[in-house]
């Protein structure tokens, strides 16, 4: 009950370990498991075990950069296109969710910071 004698729908929050987190995150990462689903069995909304799935992602993520993992990427050669103008060249990069692609002459320090703009 409030302060004014009526009853309040708010849930009481629940505290989960980080194993149960873990554990959850796991299960909906299997083959053919919907978020909506795990998250129901588990007693949780389903946005918030897209949250856990999203923080545990970025800390296996930072885990593997800061192990020094070589990473690689996938790299075609394509024929220059009509849209080209100058000589100067085209860098395209296909990521998962949108593309990248940087015009004129790249240095690695420019390249790092539109990447690391995408994250």
């Amino acid at each position: 009950m409030d302060a004014m004698g009526t009853e309040s729908k708010r849930r009481a929050m629940r505290k989960f370990t980080a194993e149960q987190r873990e554990r959850a995150v796991a299960e909906s990462l299997q083959p053919g498991a919907t978020v909506r689903a795990v998250a129901q069995r588990h007693g949780v909304r389903p946005n918030l075990l897209s949250y856990w799935r999203r923080q545990l992602q970025a800390i296996a993520v930072t885990a593997q950069v800061a192990d020094g993992a070589a990473r690689f990427a996938a790299v075609a050669v394509a024929a220059r296109t009509s849209d080209v103008a100058d000589d100067r060249g085209v860098i395209e990069i296909d990521l998962q969710r949108h593309c990248v692609r940087v015009r004129g002459v790249v240095d690695g320090a420019m390249l790092r910071e539109v990447l690391a703009a995408t994250r």
